[in-house]
């Protein structure tokens, strides 16, 4: 039961999609870091129907962009970028340790935010639009599995990077979280999401895949350097920077 409370318990903390209302215990929340991924396997799917019903609905290619990149926005609420606008207010305050930490706990948003989210954006519908005007059915396939694997590797930060903190809402699910089986069934998924990206195109995925570590192994070093852990706040930085350089690597491989 309670891996069923978990699963609920992700849904509803990382998205907008309806989920039971559940009586829940602190013991519920072991397997919620393993579950989350789950919530980009659907986002994936609902890209990858939009783009295709757009097409034949005749819908313009700038509009099914549009959509498409507003969509993970409508599904999880927004709090992944929430987090991104958080961090780069952070970052750029150019403050010490304490400071950034301080204004990721800061429910205001500064000009960087708004200034480093537009800039987002841009290079976001840039890359997308490229892949839905010009990319094959295989390369929009690995394009809706972006969604996926952005939430892996984010689940696998959470679980095993340092914490920055010792509160805050990453610090409740990762302290009583079964790190061992968490960490199992993210692999799994892992290695599934690879697998299938590897079906559609071996070239293509091992470029979104190596894209993928590179941007972990960024964050890691950005999130020990300036905030001395990871927080959730990071996290949502972190996928939303992996969706971005994931989508942009396949669109490069589209124009090649």
């Amino acid at each position: 039961m309670s891996i069923i409370k978990s699963l609920v318990i992700a849904f509803s903390m990382y998205s907008k999609i309806p989920m039971p209302h559940l009586e829940l215990d602190e013991k519920d929340m072991k397997y919620v870091m393993g579950f989350f991924p789950l919530i980009g396997l659907i986002t994936g799917a609902l890209a990858y129907g939009w783009i295709y019903a757009g097409e034949i609905l005749y819908v313009p290619d700038i509009s099914r962009t549009l959509v498409l990149i507003i969509l993970p926005v409508i599904i999880t609420g927004g709090i992944h970028v929430d987090g991104y606008m958080d961090t780069c207010d952070a970052l750029n305050s150019y403050g010490d340790r304490e400071k950034k930490l301080a204004i990721l706990k800061d429910s205001h948003i500064g000009a960087f935010a708004v200034i480093k989210l537009l800039v987002y954006y841009v290079l976001y519908f840039a890359a997308a639009f490229i892949v839905v005007q010009k990319a094959g059915n295989m390369q929009i396939i690995i394009m809706a599995f972006t969604f996926y694997l952005s939430r892996i590797i984010s689940g696998l930060a959470a679980v095993n990077f340092r914490g920055a903190r010792n509160n805050g809402m990453l610090h409740t699910f990762t302290s009583v979280t079964a790190t061992k089986r968490v960490n199992i069934m993210l692999v799994i998924q892992l290695v599934l999401c690879v697998s299938c990206m590897c079906m559609c195109s071996i070239i293509t995925a091992a470029a979104v895949a190596a894209v993928a570590f590179l941007v972990l192994l960024y964050y890691r070093h950005m999130a020990y350097k300036q905030f001395g852990g990871v927080t959730g706040d990071l996290a949502g930085y972190l996928l939303c920077v992996s969706e971005l350089c994931m989508t942009a690597a396949i669109a490069v491989i589209t124009l090649i």
